[in-house]
């Protein structure tokens, strides 16, 4: 199996974070809900591109959770904790489902749309990946992504031209990456209720008050299914900072309680 290519920092045990839809190593370092310099300060911070942006990758929640599973047993990377944002906490969920005793924490950053409030999502990725495929037409992805900025206000404002940046990024990608991504996005959902109650490790989640494309209920409901999970809902620059206060922390402890 050919492994993409990883971006590490720091040392330490290892703090593996997964990215979101159309997002990439790339990206996440203009922007993230998680400040990765900092992480990297008390551990092995891991990132990497989800199937090496292939345009035959396997984009499936569950998919991905194979290539991540794939990549800590060639790479032994031993206990761990698992993060990401949307898309990747998806997978971060899914993996922490299938192999409970090999994940530490979770660090779950605005979680995707599920279950029921998943349906609507499925069919129109179909519909976009149907799209992408046929037009031939870079323009309509370009309209697509300009729709949906991702970088909230709080943070545009503290840090200028970051939603440009990024958008540069997510439009940087072979023609064939987007149907790809879309259809795995379609093709995906999160574990049922009762399996994520089955997860009994430290868990902090962050959510937006007001996003639409990652609903504050999703959020909500995993804290309820995850016994001793934390929920931080980002309103202002405040509050991003204070989170960032809490992902150190339990990084930290969890590492920590690991040595004893």
């Amino acid at each position: 199996m050919n492994f993409p290519t990883l971006q590490i920092t720091g040392s330490g045990q290892p703090f593996i974070w997964l990215h979101g839809m159309l997002g990439s190593v790339e990206s996440d370092s203009v922007y993230s809900m998680v400040d990765f310099n900092r992480v990297s300060e008390i551990a092995s911070v891991i990132r990497y591109d989800a199937c090496g942006k292939s345009v035959t990758g396997d984009y499936s929640w569950d998919g991905m959770t194979d290539e991540l599973l794939h990549l800590v047993n060639h790479y032994k990377f031993e206990p761990k904790i698992l993060g990401g944002t949307s898309m990747g906490s998806g997978t971060a969920i899914h993996f922490a489902v299938r192999y409970p005793e090999r994940v530490k924490a979770l660090i779950l950053v605005t979680p995707p749309p599920a279950w029921e409030k998943r349906k609507i999502v499925k069919a129109l990725y179909n519909k976009i990946a149907s799209k992408a495929d046929h037009s031939g037409n870079p323009e309509f992805m370009r309209k697509l992504i300009s729709m949906n900025p991702d970088v909230p206000d709080f943070f545009e404002q503290e840090n200028p031209g970051t939603w440009e940046r990024l958008l540069e990024f997510r439009l940087g990608f072979e023609q064939q990456y987007y149907p790809q991504i879309y259809r795995g996005g379609a093709a995906s959902d999160l574990p049922a209720p009762e399996e994520i109650e089955k997860i009994k490790i430290p868990t902090l989640i962050a959510a937006f008050p007001d996003d639409l494309n990652h609903p504050l209920e999703i959020a909500q409901t995993l804290n309820n299914l995850i016994t001793g999970s934390e929920i931080v809902i980002i309103s202002n620059y405040a509050d991003y900072r204070k989170f960032q206060e809490k992902v150190n922390n339990l990084v930290g402890s969890t590492f920590s309680d690991n040595k004893s």
